[in-house]
């Protein structure tokens, strides 16, 4: 069983304990949490991948926080009209009808459900992560791009710095200790551009391995 968390919302404690008992005979159990028909703000909707309901027989009302069931897969359980009901207000639900050894259906559709939940996440979490990874290196490749004219841009900048510095013509004292400034932190930004150029080797060093290893795993699952 996949791990998660499970709501069962129920006023019949043999129904809660029919469903604990079978789950408690599984090595990777889920969290089971068991709140009243009465829901209201006993449980926050966005902490369970699974919810429960039932029994629901002829004359049981439904929890009164519809809002509880927005972002999880919910499972109803109870008689075939109670289910017809069910299925007319909320035609996403899972129905699973009480029959003899309902607990253990109820098992396997809530094993494939949780499963399903899990594999959604880690699709979404590598999605996040390929999308980060393809922003920074567009970005990367952006500021190894326009290097080049970034460093024109500097060398004119400590050129012209040097040659007003080394001026005959004086400058007042702020003057001069502005233009040093400018100088002392043109050259900074030098040293950021020097490590971003070892930066850009590195890249294409690592992208040169990647082709070569890429290549030969085909070569050795050529025929």
């Amino acid at each position: 069983m996949t791990p998660g968390q499970i709501l069962v919302v129920s006023d019949d404690a043999e129904f809660v304990r029919a469903i604990s008992a079978r789950w408690q005979t599984e090595k990777n159990a889920p969290d089971i949490t068991a709140v009243s028909m009465n829901v209201r703000r006993q449980a926050s909707p966005t902490n369970y991948s699974l919810v429960v309901v039932g029994p629901l027989h002829q004359g049981t009302e439904l929890p009164s926080t519809p809002a509880l069931y927005m972002e999880s897969t919910v499972c109803a359980v109870g008689d075939l009209p109670s289910l017809a009901s069910v299925r007319a207000k909320y035609g996403d639900w899972l129905l699973l009808p009480e029959y003899a050894g309902w607990p253990e259906a109820l098992f396997s559709v809530a094993k494939e459900a949780l499963r399903r939940i899990s594999a959604e996440k880690r699709a979404r979490e590598a999605e996040l992560t390929y999308s980060s990874q393809q922003y920074f290196d567009v970005l990367g490749r952006s500021l190894l791009e326009a290097r080049p004219g970034m460093f024109n841009v500097l060398t004119s900048l400590l050129g012209n710095a040097d040659l007003i510095l080394m001026s005959e013509e004086s400058l007042s004292a702020g003057c001069q200790e502005q233009m040093q400034t400018i100088r002392t932190m043109a050259l900074r930004l030098n040293e950021m551009l020097q490590r971003l150029s070892s930066l850009g080797s590195e890249m294409e060093l690592s992208d040169w391995k990647s082709q070569l290893e890429t290549a030969e795993k085909q070569k050795v699952k050529a025929p």
